[in-house]
């Protein structure tokens, strides 16, 4: 078997094309119940009115290096109890997602949270976090004083909390601050600053609840489709309600959004979702069009209305679809971060056996002898079968050939993410695999391969499908490196100008560095600028 040593980072926007930079808080990973009970950490939401929040003020933390940030929106969710005597506040400190609550005793119109509860236990290492005041008198943030004695006191003006008694100076690093400290561990004594601490805090309340399904409804399977992408979801019909299930794929696949037909439309309002990630995110749309600048660059650009998004519906078909993009968004106010689906359509789904369409490798870029010792290739693997019906991605993967008919192997003592040697890769990932194989890293519907090898002619793709109780593959498709040429695939139409950096981003004209540029007319060129 011919082999040769790949590395392959999924590059994502498979079915969506995301718009999402990473939420600057560290997520910690759920604690098991028996490490909770030991050491009195509150892992289940507390009994009462949930309510939720939009924080302002600064923190700290250090997740290479010590950071001083706004807090930039980050979510906050409070329950306060029946009687009106408590409230439960989860992850108080903003950028430390524990996933764990801490109570405070409601006196008036203060909300007193006593000092020195555990947040959170390490498990593997016998040592915990507690919340402390932490001060930095000196500006050294290697001389911290801690407290765990007394209360954090949030005053409740209306509807909003605002933390008293906290103060910070990004420039001095001077800080009187809500914060962590470790407990004892090895010869540490309690109360190492862990670096989180919260300053000059309020939290704003959002009236927002999510979507909930009545009881009894007949939930039948639709596609989404994105482009020549998408996914299966949930879709029931109230009367004149809609409800959809899993519009969301990578983060709040189980969020209902609500829609109500109007004769020959479908209207879905600005709606809350639900919160994910430390944010709070919105179903939402707005309108899409695709711009050139004068230098060829082109991208998608988006228009905020109201935020709502309009279906045109077919009765007979019950099927429904949108020239605007549907966005799974971190804001009710305009497009911010998220997941786009541009021109969605949705139509009743049921699985059966396919041939799938013949996949491509969309470009191919040499930079093993001139730059960096790597090529790159970029494939495309439709959803859909030779007849234009759509195909589940879970039942969808792909092989990879190079010059010949027999599938490459990717080792497991090569790429230690993967569970085991594979020939054949599942069109989706599984992120706890490898950041790399998640579906977040994959730009417009192509997956980036870094090949750490040169001296083959061709590079060919194919696609399976195992639907229907049936298995199909398509045809191998080759890429003639040296005539940049694709065999047994027609000529498409002209494809906009597109840039990328070396890693198989989308990049703007304008950037500095090597920059791959796809022309209108295929051809893949290198550029270095200055």
């Amino acid at each position: 078997m011919k082999y040769y040593s790949l590395l392959i980072s999924a590059l994502l926007c498979a079915a969506v094309t995301f718009a999402q930079r990473e939420a600057p808080v560290r997520n910690f990973p759920a604690l098991a119940p028996a490490a909770a009970n030991t050491h009195g950490v509150i892992t289940e939401q507390p009994e009462g009115e949930l309510r939720y929040y939009i924080r302002s003020g600064r923190s700290t933390w250090a997740p290479v290096y010590f950071q001083d940030v706004e807090q930039d929106g980050i979510a906050a969710q409070v329950v306060f109890s029946a009687d009106g005597t408590k409230a439960y506040f989860k992850d108080i400190i903003s950028h430390a997602a524990t996933g764990t609550w801490v109570e405070g005793n409601i006196v008036g119109d203060k909300i007193n949270v006593p000092l020195g509860q555990m947040v959170y236990w390490f498990d593997q290492y016998n040592y915990g976090m507690k919340l402390a005041r932490v001060q930095v008198p000196d500006g050294n943030i290697q001389n911290s004083k801690y407290s765990v004695r007394g209360s954090a006191t949030f005053t409740i003006q209306g509807n909003n909390l605002v933390l008293e008694g906290t103060s910070g100076d990004n420039t001095t690093n001077v800080y009187d601050a809500l914060g962590l400290v470790f407990t004892a561990y090895d010869d540490q004594p309690e109360g190492e600053w862990s670096y989180y601490i919260d300053y000059n805090t309020v939290y704003t309340y959002k009236n927002v609840q999510p979507v909930v399904v009545p009881d009894n409804l007949e939930i039948e399977q639709y596609s989404l489709e994105n482009e020549n992408t998408g996914h299966v979801v949930n879709v029931a019909f109230d009367g004149s309600d809609v409800y959809i299930q899993g519009v969301s794929e990578s983060s709040i696949p189980q969020a209902w959004m609500k829609g109500t037909i109007q004769g020959r439309k479908i209207v879905f309002p600005l709606q809350f979702a639900q919160p994910y990630a430390s944010y709070l995110l919105y179903f939402c749309g707005a309108d899409a069009k695709y711009e050139v600048d004068e230098t060829g660059y082109g991208e998608w650009l988006y228009y905020w209305s109201d935020g709502s998004i309009t279906f045109d519906y077919d009765q007979k078909t019950r099927s429904f679809s949108s020239k605007q993009a549907l966005c799974v968004n971190n804001s009710d106010t305009g497009i911010d971060r998220g997941e786009i689906f541009r021109s969605p359509i949705f139509r009743p789904y049921k699985e059966k056996p396919g041939t799938p369409a013949d996949p491509k490798v969309s470009a191919f870029i040499d930079y093993y002898f001139s730059v960096a010792g790597f090529n790159i290739v970029m494939l495309d693997v439709p959803l859909k079968d030779t007849e234009g019906n759509f195909l589940d991605p879970t039942k969808v993967s792909w092989r990879l050939f190079v010059d010949d008919d027999e599938p490459y192997t990717l080792y497991r003592d090569e790429y230690k993410y993967l569970p085991e040697d594979i020939d054949e890769v599942p069109y989706l990932f599984d992120e706890e695999q490898n950041v790399y194989f998640s579906r977040s890293y994959i730009y417009e519907k192509a997956y980036a391969l870094y090949i750490y090898q040169s001296g083959f002619d061709r590079i060919g793709v194919q696609s399976i499908y195992r639907g229907g109780g049936e298995e199909h593959a398509s045809k191998i498709v080759y890429y003639n490196i040296n005539t940049t040429g694709i065999e047994d695939v027609e000529a498409g139409a002209d494809k906009p100008v597109r840039h990328f950096d070396l890693m198989g981003r989308p990049v703007n004209a304008g950037h500095k560095g090597l920059t791959i540029t796809r022309t209108a007319d295929g051809r893949v060129v290198k550029r270095l600028q200055r």
